[in-house]
């Protein structure tokens, strides 16, 4: 049975502040959000500070990880579902969604992840919905496409993301504009 995800605007602007921000190297964070039996509700996005970045790879000591999720559960309603990293462009190689074969490696059965692919970009995209399942647009000179993973009982499958504030803040900006 396929898990679909739901991103809130505070979800989807701290997927892409995150991404945006180290650009050029990944980001990594973790996903905070509730659970049923066929959905995964997204409310907030919280990027590790102290995560080791590079073009190609992320590093979290796994002791300030456990603190994090410690905090969460002690703090909040929430709970961590999982987490999200970027994948950006890497000279002329374009970024993909693809989970790499550490990111497969380190998935947590039950959990989340999504992957942000981030490249540069000459020509506007309106955010939309992608074959696959995920979300995909541009915004400030960068390409940005959004896809979720689920893994249970250990195999990993694609998870549908639905993001309605992506498809329709573009359109309140051209309302605005008019």
């Amino acid at each position: 049975m396929a898990m679909d995800l739901y991103l809130s605007e505070n979800a989807f602007v701290g997927l892409l502040v995150s991404t945006i921000e180290v650009y050029r190297k990944e980001c990594f964070g973790v996903l905070l959000g509730q659970t049923t039996s066929d959905r995964i509700l997204i409310d907030f996005v919280v990027p590790y500070q102290t995560a080791n970045r590079k073009f190609r790879e992320v590093h979290v000591d796994l002791m300030r990880s456990q603190r994090v999720e410690e905090a969460v559960r002690s703090t909040s309603r929430w709970e961590c579902v999982g987490d999200y990293h970027s994948h950006p462009m890497y000279g002329t190689f374009r970024a993909t969604t693809i989970l790499s074969k550490a990111d497969r490696d380190f998935f947590k059965d039950g959990n989340v992840a999504i992957v942000v692919a981030i490249n540069d970009s000459v020509r506007q995209q309106r955010w939309n919905y992608v074959q696959g399942g995920g979300v995909s647009g541009s915004i400030n000179g960068y390409n940005i496409r959004i896809a979720g993973y689920y893994k249970a009982n250990g195999t990993i499958e694609r998870a549908p993301i639905h993001c309605p504030y992506a498809i329709g803040f573009q359109a309140k900006e051209l309302n605005d504009k008019g």
